[in-house]
């Protein structure tokens, strides 16, 4: 099922039964919609009661093969990381907070969690740091960094303390470990909750963690547990 809520174009995966809660997934750079949609569908949250939403990243940042634009969150350069233009993120992260409140009208901002995936990571954890209510949790792999977003300034009070899964693959040399390790200790440092994951993995969106990633969503989505 598709459709639309912020000018994306959204896969979703229905729940069974009663909607409970719902989880965003936010795709890798140059992906789509389809790689992150195929890991709610391992973890069976649909017949949890979760309801999955799997939006498409607009094309705007150049392959660097081809020089085509693909998918992005932000017009980011693949080789050099920090640079990255501000006007395609605040963009973005606003059609990206639409779906979010979508979500939080049907269900409430207390049982919607956003994961990401490497630059879908990185939008999820802006996305949901910022957002003006309460969610249930953050979920990011292969986080990269946050380059001009001054995050302890702007992030919203209701999610200064949300929890955040943080998994990364040890054999992942896109996005070395060690960038995600740096991700885990600063958002730490500011009092979040983190339960960070290694997986026997290289840059595959959730490769290696299904069932921590199950136990974190069941205990922040469905419980309203904090998972540390």
């Amino acid at each position: 099922m598709r459709y639309s809520p912020a000018d994306l174009e959204c896969d979703v995966i229905a729940p069974v039964g009663d909607h409970r809660a719902s989880v965003i997934w936010l795709h890798g750079m140059g992906q789509d919609s389809h790689t992150v949609a195929s890991v709610a569908q391992d973890l069976d949250l649909a017949n949890a009661g979760v309801r999955s939403i799997c939006p498409r990243a607009p094309e705007q940042s150049a392959s660097v093969m081809t020089g085509v634009p693909v998918r992005a969150w932000m017009d980011q350069h693949v080789l050099a990381l920090d640079e990255v233009d501000l006007d395609t993120l605040a963009a973005t992260e606003a059609k990206v907070r639409r779906i979010v409140a979508a979500e939080a009208a049907r269900v409430g901002a207390s049982r919607v969690a956003i994961a990401g995936f490497s630059q879908g990571a990185t939008m999820a954890l802006i996305t949901g740091l910022r957002y003006p209510e309460t969610l249930s949790g953050l979920v990011l792999y292969a986080p990269l960094p946050v380059p001009g977003v001054d995050l302890p300034a702007t992030r919203s009070q209701a999610n200064a303390h949300v929890p955040i899964w943080i998994g990364h693959g040890r054999f992942d040399w896109v996005v070395p470990m060690v960038v995600g390790e740096q991700v885990r200790d600063v958002l730490a440092a500011w009092g979040h909750p983190v339960s960070w994951n290694l997986c026997r993995s290289g840059h595959e969106p959730f490769v290696g963690a299904p069932k921590r990633l199950r136990g974190f969503l069941d205990e922040v989505l469905l419980t309203g547990g904090e998972t540390r």
